[in-house]
């Protein structure tokens, strides 16, 4: 899954944009581990609100890690 996270990345530089999905996609990509699963069944749209729920838990439990080292 590297090649498509760096395709993502060579089309955002290129671009200079990403579309919604292309977004949504690298996110999963880079916040789900590999061999590893959200739902076994659903749309890119069901797997965004299940990693979106599973990074706020995250940041909830490291709030001081999220701002000092993730924050823009």
């Amino acid at each position: 899954m590297a090649d498509r996270k760096q395709e993502i990345l060579n089309k955002a530089k290129v671009q200079g944009w990403l579309s919604g999905f292309d977004f949504s996609v690298l996110m999963q990509e880079l916040l789900v581990s590999p061999n590893s699963y959200v739902l076994p069944t659903g749309n890119w749209e069901n797997v965004n609100a299940a990693v979106a729920q599973l990074l706020v838990q995250r940041i909830q439990r490291h709030p001081l890690l999220w701002k000092l080292f993730f924050m823009i």
